[in-house]
């Protein structure tokens, strides 16, 4: 159905990018060991169709170079949740792999695109994350007690099925467009304004898409002290706004908001462990389901490995801070080389 009342957020957006352009640029001494943020975002069934970007830094590549990478999220969902007239069920696997090229250009621009493919399933692993929780002591959310590697995802309101996937599809996601202009910065922290276009590519019906586009805008700051600090500091926050969508779009929050705050530190150079934590306001209203007007929060422990000086990977562990609103648990590989 795409985009309604987007013709200001275009003009602002055109308006910032101009002011932006005139932004001197910047050195990139010790980008290498720049503060760079776990690059997830909420997996949950229902907001992972739409273009809630993930946690972001601010530097961007050098101009004429080329970046490549491949991401995959793997995220176990269980959920179920009763409220009055409503019930819903996620029980399943996601396996979101996606393909990234970054292009840098002069006065400090960025471009990427991104290409994912979406495969949900019943899966494997409802043992393992069985054992995960009990050695972690995390809450389950009643996950030991259901049958396990089968998926449905379902949501019931009035006697009627709002939302019935239980055919474990798969497909081509939505691709997305981005843009990001890395500013000059104040003292020793850095900073860069995004935006991204999430476009209409995938398939609502299997919930590999939204059937609209969506348009994202962010800020993100950080801090290492130029490089002379182990410890790495990152936050980020911003809006979306989403086109109403073929999902669930009676009840349909278009105007999002999201942020992140990431604290690593280096053990060595090449390797950092971190901390995050990543939250977004409801993508839905008029539900007393937590799982669909709740305020995602969650956690994530990780590493970021530089494995030489064009090559970097990333790992981590994402768990729901607030059991019930987002995915029960995500894992993250990522992989980046530079041209």
């Amino acid at each position: 159905m795409g985009l309604r009342r987007g013709g200001g957020l275009l003009r602002s957006s055109v308006l910032v990018g101009a002011m932006l352009a005139t932004a001197p640029a910047v050195a990139r001494d010790g980008d290498a060991m720049a503060p760079q943020p776990l690059a997830f975002s909420d997996q949950s069934p229902t907001v992972s169709i739409y273009g809630l970007p993930r946690a972001d830094g601010y530097t961007v590549a050098e101009p004429g170079a080329w970046r490549a990478g491949l991401r995959v999220d793997y995220t176990s969902h269980y959920t179920e949740q009763q409220a009055g007239r409503e019930s819903l069920l996620f029980d399943g696997e996601t396996t979101r792999a996606a393909l990234i090229f970054e292009r840098g250009f002069g006065d400090d621009w960025q471009a990427t695109v991104e290409i994912p493919f979406v495969d949900h399933s019943g899966g494997f692993a409802d043992g393992f994350i069985d054992d995960f929780h009990d050695v972690f002591g995390f809450s389950d959310g009643g996950r030991s007690s259901a049958p396990r590697d089968q998926q449905s995802f379902r949501y019931q309101r009035d006697g009627r099925l709002a939302l019935d996937v239980s055919d474990s599809p798969s497909g081509v996601g939505d691709v997305r467009l981005g843009l990001k202009k890395r500013l000059a910065g104040v003292g020793d922290w850095g900073m860069a304004v995004a935006g991204e276009l999430k476009l209409p590519t995938g398939d609502a019906d299997r919930l590999t898409g939204s059937g609209a586009a969506d348009v994202s805008f962010w800020g993100t700051v950080g801090n290492n002290q130029n490089g002379t600090s182990r410890w790495r500091m990152l936050a980020g926050a911003g809006g979306l706004y989403s086109g109403q969508g073929d999902v669930l779009e009676a009840q349909r929050v278009q105007e999002v908001a999201f942020g992140w705050a990431t604290l690593g530190y280096a053990v060595a150079p090449s390797f950092v462990v971190k901390v995050q934590a990543y939250a977004h306001s409801a993508f839905y209203e008029d539900t007393d389901i937590e799982a669909l007007d709740g305020t995602a929060v969650a956690g994530a422990l990780g590493v970021d490995w530089m494995l030489n000086e064009r090559s970097r990977m990333e790992f981590a562990i994402i768990e729901d801070l607030n059991t019930g609103a987002s995915p029960d648990v995500s894992f993250l590989l990522g992989l980046r080389h530079a041209f």
